[in-house]
């Protein structure tokens, strides 16, 4: 999972003039507020907006072309199967693609897409840090009619689409013009150990109540029920949200975490949830140390046989095998989040092929690759699993984003929020703060960043 969200040489696409076919294509949009940068040269007057869907033989007529993109190299092995594809499709378009580490792409995109040779393609990151940014610099083209046109909004994927929406003043997403689609999704839950749960005759639990009795039976047997490494901080959080999901309206979350100026973090719901976390914390569910072990630390020990549940997301199941381990949603939490999401340049010569290329990005055959490279699609109409734990963890996806309990993380609501959030928790877990004072400090915090 990646929350605040490798290198190459990038080469600027040839700028080509539109064809007669392609302009029938395109119409002209609305205005709207100009921005800063190389953005702000091209206006929202001379911005245009397709009518339907981009075909091979109008991209063709655009000559020879090259599409710059800049990814997170987690998608390295995604983008190699995607790309000879593409390719081979439209035979004139060469895809070039830039790897950054996510920490360099997040730190660097704002500015690349301000600059005089912005890439055509590229990341971002959900919350204010980044896309916010984006928006607000009028570095990201509008994608409501790529959505309309190509039917995103239908279908599993739809929801998927909220946090990548924004208001017109760029200070609250969730809702809003779209700027984004992320093909990948992710998906909490609580993982297994199916031997363990056997000899203590429990079954795999699919809520709170459930999780919490087997945690006591498994304690009262010796063994450490919830297997945690929290000295990042942000793995107490997840758990923290599972619960919050059930204790509260998932929407409620959702407008928090996007800024809407009438959500609060002092709710009951979250002030009943930290207390659940500080009971289990004093009950030992967690174990002795919790806050000196690392989350990846944590799930190898699960992984070796240690603990009985590990409450995490999908992106932890790497180490998992399905002989041993299994994987569910709570039935009215689940909670996850879709990954980073793409954006056009606002300013890119190239806008049909990058157009074309969000779409391939959205397909079920992609999303099938996506699975098959070991995480969650966004569009999984039509994908299959071999492999139970991850059938399991493809169902719970689907679960939850059919109960509208895929909110996003606490911490995109604001840049320091996992720190602030993260390092409070920590408090309330050991005793020393009480559930009301961290929803009171969180809040503060979240107030101050949104004015």
């Amino acid at each position: 999972m990646r929350h605040s969200v490798r290198a190459g040489h990038r080469a600027r696409f040839m700028s080509m003039p539109l064809t007669t076919s392609v302009v029938a294509l395109l119409a002209l949009s609305g205005c709207g507020a100009p921005g800063s940068g190389a953005a702000a040269e091209s206006s929202d007057e001379d911005r245009q907006s397709i009518t339907e869907e981009v075909t091979p033989e109008q991209i063709a007529d655009l000559g020879d072309v090259t599409l710059s993109v800049w990814a997170d190299q987690a998608e390295e092995g995604l983008m190699e199967e995607v790309v000879p594809a593409f390719e081979d499709e439209y035979p004139n378009v060469t895809v070039d693609v830039t790897y950054k580490s996510f920490d360099d792409l997040i730190a660097t995109v704002v500015n690349a897409a301000a600059s005089s040779s912005p890439p055509d393609l590229f990341q971002g990151n959900i919350g204010h840090a980044v896309d916010g940014a984006l928006v607000k610099g009028d570095l990201v083209r509008p994608l409501d009619d790529v959505a309309d046109v190509y039917g995103w909004e239908e279908g599993t994927g739809a929801s998927t689409l909220d946090p990548a929406r924004w208001n017109d003043e760029g200070s609250a997403f969730g809702s809003g013009t779209l700027y984004g689609m992320s093909p990948i999704s992710e998906v909490q839950g609580i993982y297994y150990n199916k031997e363990k749960l056997e000899e203590l005759n429990l079954t795999a639990p699919d809520s709170v109540e459930d999780l919490e009795a087997g945690a006591a039976a498994a304690d009262e047997a010796g063994e450490q029920a919830i297997m945690l490494g929290n000295s990042d901080q942000y793995a107490a959080t997840h758990i923290f949200s599972d619960i919050a999901a059930t204790t509260q309206d998932p929407a409620d979350i959702a407008a928090w975490i996007g800024g809407d100026p009438d959500a609060t973090f002092e709710t009951e719901g979250n002030a009943e949830a930290a207390q659940t976390m500080a009971a289990w914390a004093d009950a030992g569910y967690f174990g002795p140390g919790y806050d000196g072990i690392s989350n990846q630390d944590a799930i190898a020990r699960f992984a070796d046989g240690e603990g009985v549940y590990f409450v995490g997301g999908s992106w932890n199941g790497a180490p998992l095998n399905s002989e041993e381990f299994g994987f569910g949603s709570l039935t009215s939490g689940g909670v996850g989040a879709t990954a980073s999401p793409w954006h056009i340049s606002s300013s890119t010569d190239a806008e049909l092929p990058a157009i074309a290329f969000l779409e391939t990005l959205h397909s079920p055959e992609v999303g099938q690759q996506i699975l098959d490279t070991g995480r969650l699609p966004v569009v999984t109409d039509g994908v299959t699993a071999d492999d139970p734990l991850e059938e399991q963890t493809l169902t719970a996806l689907e679960e939850t984003i059919e109960a509208g309990t895929q909110v996003g993380y606490y911490d995109w609501a604001t840049t320091d929020m996992l720190n602030q959030m993260g390092g409070t928790l920590q408090e309330v877990m050991a005793g020393r703060v009480s559930p009301e004072e961290f929803t009171e400090q969180v809040q503060e915090v979240w107030a101050e960043a949104h004015g």
